[in-house]
């Protein structure tokens, strides 16, 4: 029952993201930026550090899966960008569950890599 909990959190925050996505794009000059929070991806991370990886690793290949069906054009992208970063996630920061600057760190790093990451495959 907990992991479905976790499930319909994370589709929730996968509408709050395109929500969000739709609703404040910004325009600076002649560009239009467009704000994407990542409150899926953060998600999964902090669900890494603080619960078990199974279930992160999981729930990273379901949204990936619909995140790569839902808006991509590259099929995949998403999801092996959800499940690089949180095995990632896990290797590297979850002996620091305990200090919240570290894992605050931690994420904000990993949601900058995966905005490199789809800004060099998609060019």
């Amino acid at each position: 029952m907990r992991t479905f909990c976790y499930f319909l959190f994370g589709a929730f925050l996968f509408y709050v993201d395109s929500i969000i996505a739709l609703i404040i794009p910004m325009n600076i000059g002649n560009k239009e930026i467009v704000f994407v929070p990542h409150l899926l991806l953060m998600y999964l991370l902090i669900l890494t550090i603080y619960k078990k990886p199974s279930i992160a690793i999981t729930l990273a290949i379901i949204f990936g899966l619909t995140t790569d069906l839902y808006y991509g054009t590259i099929y995949g992208l998403n999801t092996f960008g959800y499940v690089l970063f949180v095995v990632l996630m896990d290797y590297f920061f979850k002996v620091y569950y305990r200090d919240h600057s570290m894992v605050f760190f931690g994420i904000w790093i990993f949601i900058i890599i995966f905005e490199i990451y789809t800004v060099i495959i998609y060019g």
